[in-house]
């Protein structure tokens, strides 16, 4: 194996897949290609504290923030890793990173983020199993 994707949100189950990645790769010192999306919503804003005012939120950064942090996990293993942000939808982003990687693993959580956070579109893993150029494989948080 020489080349693992890895989708994460920041979710419990995508950590727990982050985990297992980290597992895989140290056994076969494959490159680890960890993945968020983020959608495309020009003029995104959250309420903070009891304000009215509504704050804008650069959802690309947060999501390169995300990687950034997350990558810390696999270059403290010893694991090579490379983060990808990017727009759209999360299947499609993970399925076209790992095109691109010739990746031989996906590894994504059983269950991420839900409402606006996932675009309300579906089940990734559940898409990426039916799409995904590559073996998969779904963690379950125990």
């Amino acid at each position: 194996m020489q080349s693992i994707v890895v989708g994460t949100d920041g979710s419990p189950s995508a950590e727990v897949a982050v985990r297992r990645a980290i597992e895989v790769a140290k056994g076969s010192g494959a490159t680890v290609h960890l993945v968020t999306a983020y959608p495309d919503i020009p003029a995104y804003g959250e309420r903070l504290g009891t304000s009215a005012k509504r704050d804008p939120i650069n959802l690309r950064e947060v999501a390169e923030n995300l990687v950034a942090r997350t990558s810390g996990e696999f270059a403290s293993q010893g694991v090579e890793v490379e983060t990808h942000a990017r727009e759209g939808d999360p299947a499609h982003v993970i399925i076209e990173v790992a095109r691109e990687e010739d990746a031989d693993l996906i590894v994504v959580g059983a269950r991420g983020l839900t409402g606006l956070q996932r675009f309300l579109l579906g089940s990734v893993s559940s898409k990426l199993s039916h799409h995904a150029p590559c073996s998969v494989m779904i963690v379950r948080e125990s």
